[in-house]
């Protein structure tokens, strides 16, 4: 059941009667039947609140590690009867709404389309591989026609290119499965300019790779005709070995919820993880593409703020500096309506007007002042005075 389930009382449920019940012996029956977990989110609901439930309806259910016993094939407690309670066997515990279901998890997601396409199947040999594995293929033919060799970090030494084994065989069709599938379904595989793997669906893609799982290995630097070992860390040289194992893992950034690695062992092999892998790659793209494109909204959201802050802040700095002409004036008007009144007071003054003081008669200086005066006061010219705080930008100050 993937619907939505809500706990209730009796009366509630009886009130809702266009819902389907779920009594305390279905219940029951269910939770011997099944993990807590997975019948928790069958109902939609978590495996605590379906526990809490349990307790409340006196409803025994499986102890811790039963379910691991029975996979395993080892004895477990017997199952206890279901008690008849305050309320019977047949009282009703909770109703599953149909109205709603629950929100839709990658997880969910990812078992939904892992159930819609086809398994992936790999092939024991590379008859017709996929161009990335073809190039690696005529790159290594390549090397050993030309007699190269490569510098192995184990030994520590030059070594000449090998054939491919068997073990790098398993590789590549595991690898060729998984990029012909990719393909099937529009996502295109190739090497990125730092030659990685690289799955792409428009203008996202995904890193990967699949490796070797390596072990540390510790080799002694000391000849093995040597009686006695002596001990410490120089003595030793630590080493990487790699094992029969894969990886495959996605080295680029995932949103959360995707799994992101793959790593097999002696119970579950690469074979086995690659219809998980191809329906993971194909969910992410999208989520990838939703996540680039709110990041995208998010920085249009963000410049936008800025720019309209930065277009606040020149308005007012342009307002301030304007102000500043507007007052600059005033106070041009201010003194030079002071310096007249002053003219006028040394005009009214015991002063002989034809005295001459460094060739000019005082008349001519008082002249002179008048002057003077109507050459700054800002109202003889007001047009000039608006002009002048148009011209105004916010550059005006530097301070």
């Amino acid at each position: 059941m993937h619907r939505r389930a809500s706990l209730e009382g009796v009366g509630e449920c009886e009130a809702m009667n266009d819902e389907a019940t779920i009594t305390r012996q279905e219940l029951y029956d269910l939770v011997w039947q099944k993990p807590m977990t997975r019948l928790a989110e069958e109902f939609g609901i978590t495996d605590q609140q379906l526990a809490s439930l349990c307790k409340r309806e006196a409803i025994p259910r499986p102890l811790g590690g039963h379910w691991n016993k029975l996979a395993f094939g080892k004895q477990v407690d017997a199952r206890p009867p279901l008690p008849s309670g305050n309320r019977g066997v047949d009282a009703i515990v909770f109703r599953i709404s149909d109205l709603s279901a629950p929100p839709a998890t990658p997880k969910s997601q990812d078992d939904r389309h892992k159930a819609k396409i086809p398994p992936v199947r790999i092939s024991e040999r590379l008859f017709h591989p996929h161009p990335v594995i073809a190039e690696r293929i005529a790159c290594r033919k390549a090397d050993i026609r030309a007699g190269r060799k490569y510098y192995d970090c184990g030994p520590r030494a030059w070594e000449k290119v090998t054939s491919f084994n068997h073990a790098d065989r398993r590789l590549f069709c595991v690898l060729n499965a998984i990029c012909q599938n990719l393909e099937e379904h529009g996502v295109a595989v190739s090497r990125n300019e730092r030659g990685e793997l690289t799955a792409r669906s428009g203008c996202d893609a995904i890193v990967f790779q699949l490796r070797y799982r390596m072990k540390r290995i510790k080799t002694s630097r000391m000849p093995d005709s040597w009686d006695i070992r002596p001990k410490g860390d120089d003595v030793v040289r630590r080493d990487l070995e790699a094992t029969g194992n894969l990886i495959f893992e996605m080295t680029s950034w995932m949103p959360s919820g995707f799994r992101r690695k793959w790593c097999e062992g002696s119970t579950y092999r690469m074979e086995q993880f690659a219809s998980d892998i191809v329906a993971t790659m194909i969910l992410a793209l999208p989520a990838l593409a939703a996540e680039r494109e709110a990041r995208e909204e998010r920085r249009r959201r963000s410049e936008m703020r800025m720019k309209q802050q930065s277009e606040l802040e020149a308005q007012r700095r342009l307002d301030e500096n304007r102000f500043r002409q507007l007052a600059e004036h005033a106070a041009a008007w201010r003194e030079t309506s002071l310096l007249r009144h002053f003219v006028a007071a040394m005009r009214e003054a015991d002063l002989d007007m034809e005295m001459v003081i460094e060739g000019k008669t005082i008349a001519r200086w008082l002249n002179w002042a008048e002057v003077a005066i109507d050459r700054h006061d800002p109202l003889l010219h007001p047009k000039s005075v608006i002009e002048s705080i148009a011209a105004v930008d916010r550059w005006t100050y530097p301070d």
